[in-house]
């Protein structure tokens, strides 16, 4: 029986670790049931993902013509003990949760092959992170609405005994009901940890969830014998619904170290200090900084608390969405030889520094009458850099240096006619080119990535590549700036960076698919 390509649809042979055509990973798992239902009763319709613990596909239910979601655990990770009973922990801790802004678990069972999986409520929609990439911040009213059903949905968790732990806009699904109404789903309970001893099987003291997100509790920053309860749910949804009013969360970093300073001791910016266009209240703005309180008896106390709170001031709340966020402050890479020196007042001159054939020059403004306090944007005269302009002084007028001028142009034309009839004009001699040096580039990206095309932004033009180019990929460059394309089937968008390289130069160029917020990272110690 032919086998085909579950993302392009391309005939391929089943024994291919990844389609030749897209790229798309093929699994024993996929081998096995992409033409027969799983357990006799789920077709296999797209996969939405595939990751080192498992894979999640969307399926049919054959019987009821439903769509559903299935999470798999490979049968290799489901013979660890931690990871067996984190996935069954999952399961059980849904089933406790019936609530229409959490996502629903409808089935749980084994494979022949001892893997595990979990049937899950389909969702039509796009996550929060998506939502705010599209639209920029969101507005006041409709980020309120989102808000409120969010930290309902966490109620509804909490007072099963579950604390989430991994509150995160990507974990925030954004649908519609049958009447056409957008309601927010919460999903992944794969980290979820009930409030009871009994649930308490993540190893002491080990960081999960994203880092970008967590609350002090997350890292273990809690007095003796005290424990992780929905107050660090509500930490986490404050930077959400501050990410959804500005743009960007309150907390940037690149390494776990510096997020684990930032969520132990840094006050979150006022709002409109990281983004001047959000248009939220100071009363809205006040809600989000009590729920990002270090100190969790000085937060809302439960989810319900907070949403009521933002209900109460939804009805000031305006409709305006807010402006998208500054971009961060790089030095843009461009061939202009030229820039503009600051001009510290208006009272001192303005300097352009540019590069004209050879020589540096320097353009100022030559003040009217030789007086400084005449400078203007006028009369501006071009000087050599390293030699002075020289003031103009008045002399008598004589006709005498006429004369003497005059006499020497009419011999200095009478020589150069007598050496022109006696010689015979020589072209000048052509200078050699001289060799330019190569460029080395280094293109690196985690975990990997395609190299899709490089293009010379200098002349339009495309590189020529060996194919497949697959990172960590070296390649030889003439100097200039190029555009560099990459890809990776797990992530939905290709990136694009933009290098200048330099003769003769060994340069890298470094990309990240995944965000370091997620980053797994060393055991810090403290209780959980």
């Amino acid at each position: 029986m032919p086998f085909f390509c579950i993302h392009c649809k391309s005939d391929v042979d089943a024994k291919f670790k990844a389609c030749p055509f897209c790229g798309e990973p093929i699994t024993d798992f996929l081998r096995r049931h992409l033409e027969h239902p799983v357990d006799g009763k789920y077709k296999i319709l797209a996969r939405l993902g595939v990751g080192g613990m498992g894979e999640v596909y969307k399926v049919l239910h054959i019987h009821l013509n439903a769509i559903r979601v299935i999470k798999l655990m490979r049968a290799n990770i489901a013979t660890d003990p931690g990871a067996h009973d984190r996935f069954q922990r999952e399961a059980r801790l849904a089933t406790k949760i019936q609530h229409p802004n959490v996502a629903t678990l409808f089935d749980f069972s084994t494979l022949e092959d001892g893997s595990m999986y979990m049937v899950w409520e389909y969702i039509e929609g796009i996550n929060l992170h998506e939502l705010i990439n599209e639209r920029g911040p969101l507005s006041a009213r409709y980020a309120s609405q989102l808000a409120s059903q969010a930290l309902h949905g966490l109620d509804a968790i909490h007072r099963a005994g579950i604390v989430h732990r991994d509150v995160s806009p990507e974990n925030l699904m954004i649908t519609r009901d049958d009447e056409g109404a957008e309601r927010v789903k919460i999903i992944d309970l794969g980290i979820a940890k009930g409030l009871g001893t009994d649930d308490n099987k993540t190893k002491t003291g080990m960081f999960v969830g994203k880092w970008k997100y967590c609350s002090p509790e997350h890292l273990g920053m809690l007095p003796p014998g005290e424990r992780i309860d929905g107050r660090a749910d509500i930490y986490s949804f404050g930077i959400v619904l501050y990410e959804m009013l500005t743009g960007v969360p309150p907390f940037q970093a690149d390494t776990p170290h510096a997020y684990l300073m930032m969520h132990a001791s840094q006050p979150p910016k006022a709002m409109r200090d990281v983004n001047p266009g959000v248009t939220a209240p100071p009363e809205l703005e006040a809600l989000i900084l009590r729920a990002l309180e270090k100190d969790r008896t000085k937060r809302f106390q439960s989810a319900r608390e907070f949403a009521q709170a933002i209900d109460r001031v939804a009805p000031q709340l305006g409709e305006g969405p807010g402006a998208p966020p500054p971009p961060p402050a790089v030095a843009e890479v461009t061939n202009e030889a030229t820039r503009e020196a600051a001009r510290p007042d208006a009272d001192k001159a303005m300097t352009v520094v540019s590069i004209a054939g050879d020589a540096p020059t320097m353009v100022t403004p030559t003040p009217k009458g030789g007086s400084p306090a005449a400078f203007g944007h006028q009369n501006l005269d071009r000087v050599t850099i390293g030699s002075s302009p020289r003031p103009s002084v008045e002399k008598p007028k004589s006709r005498m240096p006429f004369i003497a001028i005059a006499a020497i142009v009419v011999a200095l034309l009478a020589a150069g006619t007598w050496m022109l009839t006696r010689q015979r004009a020589v072209p000048p001699e052509p200078k050699p080119d001289l060799p330019v040096a190569a460029a080395h580039l280094g293109i690196n990206a985690f975990p990997w990535a395609n190299v899709t095309s490089i293009r010379n932004l200098d002349n339009g033009q495309n590189v020529d590549m060996p194919s497949p180019l697959v990172t960590p990929a070296p390649i030889d460059l003439a100097p200039g700036r190029y555009e560099v394309t990459l890809s990776n089937p797990n992530f939905a968008a290709p990136i694009k960076r933009t290098v200048q390289v330099a003769s003769g130069a060994e340069q890298t160029l470094n990309v990240q698919f995944s965000d370091p917020a997620s980053a797994a990272v060393p055991d810090f110690g403290g209780a959980k």
